[in-house]
């Protein structure tokens, strides 16, 4: 069986991406490199950089000369100086998302003047803004020759090379998905691997996503399979839903349909939540075997989009820890959004999910309308509900405003209700939003 851990591996996926775009976040200089000049034209600083059309040549040795041009001949001096005042111009473009685009579009460019590129990268001092530039040099490299535009990249820094090997592997896999597979499968285990996979398989599964499926459940490696195998959902999902969702559910080996499932889940809720609900029901339904946690992923992102669908699909599912831990999460989504739900709707529900959902509503209310959650509370009836819900409420109340919550709870009568208070601020939120009673007995 695949380790628990490696459930988590799904939403850590991305972390690596994450840290490419903080470290390079975390650098940043928004001051104009020093090593060039202003434009003297004063031109526009918004104006856009057209790319030229890359050459066809063989750049394999062009960058261990520190040149530009294409075979790594000498860059033409007009051309060199007219970057030059180009990347100045640029660079003092306050708009960040037009900055970076045209910053891309001169590294390609420049690549296909002779320019020497290599320099003006180096002379960005901005983290960020260097790498939109590479990534256009890059990007037009690998047109022309993937290989040796990988193989550079090989001497570069780690973090330059975890933000752009991937750019060059999708281009790659585009032209030649075997040889790329075979040089992304031989890298040494780390960051730049695990994006290369990832971006290899996505890549893949743009053009054919059942093949590029089938190779991801053949790579050797465990981690890297399932790494491969979810950037394929992740394309997949963003084409053909239905599909990927069939494919997954007829996958036999039950640890990768494990991990194949609630990666097609993840998407699918995230996509299209009322899908993502009739497919988890339709899957559980069909597969004893189904891991139960399917429906804790649904609804926690279905609750944020669709929170009222969410709660009565919640409400028809088999009873379950999960069930029960869902609707108590989407409750507190509803008691936030709808105020009708708190006064209107709560009352009619079942007497079982009342008693799951009333401790995430008093949470809720406790932190964002304290007022209000004191009248909640007070028409409910007595009993282990109403204590759930106070402890609940207190908690909530002293998250945000700890001085209020314990005045109020001090000013209750001595009793049960004044008791569950108390134990609401000993353990701020005891519920954490999934409600006090976690279970429903089948």
């Amino acid at each position: 069986m695949i380790p628990p851990a490696s459930r988590m591996l799904l939403p850590v996926i991305s972390g690596a991406s994450l840290f490419a775009i903080g470290f390079w976040a975390g650098h940043r200089r928004t001051t104009a490199p020093e090593r060039v000049s202003a434009n003297p034209s004063g031109s526009e600083t918004g104006a856009h950089v057209p790319p030229t059309p890359s050459v066809s040549a063989s750049p394999d040795s062009f960058p261990d000369r520190g040149r530009g041009g294409a075979g790594g001949g000498a860059s033409d001096p007009l051309s060199s100086e007219e970057s030059a005042r180009d990347l100045a111009r640029l660079l003092e473009n306050p708009d960040r998302l037009v900055r970076e685009r045209d910053l891309e579009s001169l590294g390609a460019r420049d690549l296909a003047n002779g320019t020497d590129w290599q320099s003006a990268a180096a002379s960005i001092g901005d983290l960020v803004d260097r790498g939109a530039y590479l990534k256009g040099v890059i990007g037009a490299w690998a047109a022309e020759n993937p290989r040796a535009t990988v193989d550079y990249l090989g001497s570069l820094n780690l973090s330059s090379r975890v933000s752009l090997v991937p750019s060059a592997v999708s281009i790659w896999a585009d032209q030649d998905p075997v040889t790329a597979e075979a040089w992304v499968t031989g890298l040494a285990n780390g960051e730049v691997r695990d994006l290369a996979i990832e971006s290899l398989y996505r890549s893949w599964a743009v053009r054919n996503p059942e093949t590029a499926a089938a190779k991801s459940l053949a790579v050797d490696d465990a981690a890297s399979r399932l790494r491969a195998l979810a950037a394929v959902v992740k394309e997949w999902s963003a084409n053909d839903l239905a599909a990927v969702g069939r494919w997954a559910s007829d996958l036999r080996d039950p640890d990768l349909k494990d991990f194949a499932t609630m990666a097609v889940a993840d998407e699918m809720s995230l996509r299209a939540p009322i899908e993502a609900m009739r497919w988890a029901s339709d899957h559980l339904a069909k597969d004893p075997q189904a891991n139960p946690a399917i429906l804790s992923l649904v609804a926690s992102k279905a609750g944020f989009e669709s929170p009222h669908e969410t709660f009565e699909w919640l409400k028809t599912v088999k009873p379950s820890p999960e069930a029960a831990s869902s609707l108590a999460g989407v409750a507190a989504y509803l008691a936030e959004e709808d105020p009708e739900f708190v006064w209107k709707e709560f009352n009619a529900l079942p007497s079982e999910i009342r008693g799951i959902t009333a401790a995430p509503i008093a949470s809720t209310l406790g932190s964002q309308d304290p007022e209000g959650g004191k009248r909640w509370l007070a028409q409910l009836p007595e009993g282990p509900e109403k204590g759930w819900a106070t402890s609940a409420f207190a908690g909530g109340w002293a998250s945000r405003y700890p001085g209020e919550a314990e005045d109020w709870v001090s000013s209750l009568p001595d009793g049960p209700q004044k008791e569950a208070a108390k134990q609401g601020l000993i353990q701020p939120n005891p519920t954490s939003g999934a409600g006090a009673r976690q279970t429903i007995s089948p």
